[in-house]
This record gives C-alpha cells, structure tokens and sequence, in this order.
C-alpha cells in the first residue's frame, strides 16, 4: 500500500478541519506526528491547509465562474486547495495540481468525479480569472479579498474605519515569526538564544520583551530547549499580559480561565518560585494540560484544579486574572476557521459571560488589589464595551493605568492590532478595587 501524498495528507487535513470542527493548528500537528514526511513536504503541508482555510471565500469567488453544476462539500474543498496553489504558489507546475487533484477525486469518489475536477481546473487554467478588486463595494470587496464574513468587515469599519480595517485583514492573511518565551527560573534569555543557535535555529531578542525570542529555521516543537521546559510556545501579545498584571513576590494569584496554562506558567515564573497561582478551568480534562506545562517548566508555585469562573470561588487574591473566553478573531492567523463559525449572535452571548465571570471574581480581589481583564480578539464589544460596562455598576472599582509596553504611553487600556508588533490582535486592561468605597 503506498503512503498517501502530501496533498492528500492537507486536503484530509482541511476536511477533519471543517467536518469535525476540529482546530486547524492541533490538526495540522495530529498530522505531521501520524506521517514521517520531509521538512520540505511538511511546509507545504501547513501551507495548503492554513492557505485554503484563510482563503476560503476569495477561493470560492474565483470558482464560481467555473461551476455549472451542483458540486458535493468535498469536491469544492479539493478545488479551493487546488486554486490555491495555483494563484498564491509560484512553483507548483499546473500539470502536477491538476494530476493531484484528480487522482485524489477518483480515490474519494471515482473516476467521474476525477473528470468533473479535470474539466474545471483545466477551464479555469486556460480563462481569465475574476478580479477581486473591481468590486465596487468596499465592505463587500475586502470581506471577498480577505476572506471574513461581511458583518466582522462592518463591525471594524465601524471601530476602526475603511482603510485600517484593510489593514488588518492583510495582515491577518500572513504568517508571523515564532515566539517563545523563555523560562526565566532557570535559564537566562541570552544563554537559551545560543543554546537555541547551537541547534541550528535562527533567533532574534524581541524588542519589548527580554524573555520574548523570535525563532525561525524549522519547528520549535521539535527542539531540545522546549522538550525539557527551558521555553514555551507562547505569542508576544500574550505574553504581555503578566507583565501588565505586575506579578510581585509571594502574592498570591488566581488565573480563573488558564488553560493551557500558559498565562499561569508565565506569571509563576515572574513570581521567581515564590507565591502561589491557582490556575483554574472549566474543562476537567484540561486540567491535565495546565499541570503537563508546569511539570515540564519545574514550576512548584502553579496549583491547578477544575472550576466554573461563573461560580463562587472561596480565596482572597492579591491579583486575578479574567483571560476571558471570547471569539478568537485576533488569532485568525492560527485559527482562520474561527471566522466562519462565529456570529453576531455568539459574540454577545460571550459578552455575556465575560461580564458575567468579572461579577464573580470581583468579590475576591483583596482591597486595593489588582484584576486584569484579557481577550485575544479586536472586537470592541467584547474589549472596551465589556470593561466599561463592569465599571459603570461596580463602584468599587477604578481603572489602574499602566505603562503601555510598546509605546510606553500611560494607558487605561490597550488593543493590539495585528499589524502594531507583528503579533496576535489582543486586548489588555486593568483595574484595581479600592481599599474602601465612601
């Protein structure tokens, strides 16, 4: 039995992706760790799949045209994968595009099927494509051209205007260099960038961050510094959120929606082993996931259990966390499916819960201690609507200016764009609960 191609690897890939409902980047990984592939077949493996789901609907506009009958879900998915590297991949010959996807239609649906993929792809190699740019409409344009859903493109032309809404978008359709964050409790920045080098990665120091490098060269994962808990897989933006906390020594923290953990770890690790950090979720089976991270990182001062964030905790805390569940849209370029599940209606039903958690925590923020609130999304209702809200019926609370860590501005809050670090879009804010309310 011959082992499957790479573009057969991607397009079950992106199938499991938009069936199952699965998260792109765990089933990319799934993937690469069932199949002993190249690191050359590897790339081009991540490539389709994030490729074809970032570029879904700009995929199927040049489709359309093509089309003449009713094609089943599978098919369509085969023919964007195969657009896709026909307009975005310069080096891939149409004959070996056109030979892949017909081999992988009649092996899925028989020797018709593999006639009907030919007929169009070769229609199509041979005719003009439509131009995505002379739609008039702007909305409707960049909602075509960068692939999201017309309300998400309405919703930042409302907050952040037509030509910075493009901006993101772009910037959204792009990869970003790998970060890390380096484990400070037990190796410096400057001994892991060498460690680093000596196995063959390419590292740069951020600018903003010391325990922050930028790493390139091949997958970090597979690296000896992250196996034995020297770095963790972490994005710049989101490792500014425990520098915004403040963590000092021996305080005591709650982390209220931790998994993975990562927020957790960092903060622990800023804490130098001192102090403690309760790092709770709803999810009981990813528990597991918080207390594999602090084991691997020989972090002692990280106590993680299952816990509702909307339910009564019984501690007192110097400072809490709310990384609070929301719609993901800051991360689309690791997770671009999240766009086309998303609706209006979800988002304010995670408006909901994101006030509803702050509710619940607020009780146990000693006096005068701190609470950060934390999304990885750009939409303003779940960010700055939220906070204000949470502000405007708890008098007992005031925002706690803080040091912007990029423009070193003194803020109330901060929304990273995409395009502000080269990061994910991300939002931190901060607010302390008064040592009395006259």
């Amino acid at each position: 039995m011959t082992s499957p191609s790479v573009r057969q690897l991607a397009f079950e890939t992106i199938q499991r992706v938009r069936k199952e409902n699965a998260y792109s980047n765990i089933a990319i990984n799934q993937t690469l760790s069932e199949h002993a592939l190249s690191n050359a077949d590897k790339g081009l493996l991540t490539e389709l799949v994030y490729g074809t789901l970032k570029r879904q609907y700009t995929l199927d506009f040049y489709l359309k045209p093509f089309v003449k009958t009713k094609l089943k879900g599978w098919m369509r998915t085969l023919l964007w994968m195969s657009i896709y590297q026909y307009v975005y991949l310069d080096k891939v010959p149409e004959h070996a595009i056109i030979n892949e996807a017909v081999t992988i239609a009649k092996a899925k649906g028989g020797p018709h099927n593999g006639n009907v993929i030919n007929g169009i792809l070769r229609t199509m190699m041979r005719s003009e494509l439509p131009d995505v740019n002379a739609i008039q409409n702007d909305k409707q344009r960049i909602a075509t051209a960068y692939s999201l859903p017309k309300w998400i493109v309405e919703h930042w032309i409302t907050h952040y205007g037509i030509a910075k809404t493009e901006v993101i978008a772009d910037n959204l359709m792009h990869p970003v260099a790998q970060t890390v964050r380096v484990n400070t409790t037990r190796v410096t920045p400057a001994d892991m960038s060498k460690a680093l080098a000596n196995e063959g990665y390419r590292v740069e120091q951020d600018l903003y961050l010391a325990e922050c490098l930028h790493v390139s060269g091949h997958p970090v994962v597979e690296s000896q510094a992250f196996k034995e808990g020297f770095i963790s897989i972490q994005d710049l933006s989101s490792m500014f959120v425990a520098h915004i906390l403040e963590p000092k020594i021996d305080e005591t923290i709650l982390d209220a929606c931790s998994a993975p953990g990562g927020k957790a770890c960092h903060i622990a690790e800023r804490l130098d082993g001192t102090g403690k950090v309760d790092a709770t979720d709803i999810h009981d089976h990813k528990i597991n996931l918080i207390n594999d991270n602090k084991h691997k990182l020989q972090l002692d001062n990280v106590n993680a259990y299952q816990h509702d964030a909307t339910q009564q905790y019984q501690a007192i805390y110097d400072k809490i966390l709310v990384d609070a569940p929301c719609s993901g849209l800051g991360v689309l370029r690791h997770k671009p499916e999240i766009k086309y599940t998303q609706t209006q209606q979800s988002i304010e039903g995670l408006v909901e819960l994101q006030l509803e958690i702050l509710e619940n925590v607020k009780d146990n923020v000693k006096p005068g201690g701190t609470l950060v609130y934390s999304t990885c999304t750009i939409e303003q209702m779940e960010n700055e609507n939220v906070i204000y809200t949470f502000l405007k019926q708890n008098d007992a609370f005031e925002f706690e200016p803080f040091k912007h860590p990029v423009t070193g501005e003194t803020v109330k809050t901060m929304q990273l764009l995409p395009q502000d670090v080269n990061s994910d879009g991300f939002f931190i804010t901060r607010i302390k609960r008064k040592e009395s309310v006259e």
